[in-house]
């Protein structure tokens, strides 16, 4: 019976690092961007009920599980999970535009600007449509990403009606 329990534990930890891994790496990586390196890494961590979480790793490989993290910080993460979800999926399928609204507001205005890094290497694969009626955003991106770029600003722009 153990070895048939370790054995199955075994196959289950390796399911998991084999069907995890990918994802898990790439929003990893994001992840230690959008915080500027304050974070390195994603890790899925399981307790003694076998019950999964995920903790993003420090630099000095000490984990910090979601709860323990700033409401900013759990928003990059939450960013960089559907990012890196976004970017497996353009990977096999049909490439649809990645629409943005305000997800970088409660970012600091640093890692806004590492945010519309991240999301300039996503258009890379898709058009991104990022949102905003935030001003420091608008000029945020076009101070990170100079010309490449096109900001359509409602507000100064007359629309025609239809009447």
């Amino acid at each position: 019976m153990r070895t048939a329990a370790t054995l199955l534990q075994w196959a289950i930890d390796r399911y998991r690092r084999e069907k995890q891994a990918p994802l898990l790496k790439r929003a990893g990586g994001m992840f230690g961007t959008l915080t500027l390196g304050s974070f390195t890494d994603l890790r899925v961590e399981y307790d003694d009920q076998d019950h999964a979480r995920l903790a993003g790793i420090r630099p000095d490989q000490s984990s910090v599980s979601i709860g323990g993290m700033s409401d900013g910080t759990a928003d990059q993460l939450y960013l960089a999970l559907r990012l890196a979800s976004v970017d497996e999926y353009l990977s096999r399928g049909h490439a649809l535009p990645f629409v943005a609204d305000d997800l970088l507001i409660n970012s600091d205005d640093a890692r806004a600007a590492a945010g519309f890094r991240v999301l300039a290497e996503l258009r890379q694969k898709t058009q991104v449509l990022f949102l905003t009626h935030h001003q420091h955003l608008v000029d945020i991106a076009r101070a990170t990403l100079g010309k490449g770029i096109n900001v359509i600003s409602l507000a100064e722009e007359k629309v025609a009606s239809a009447a």
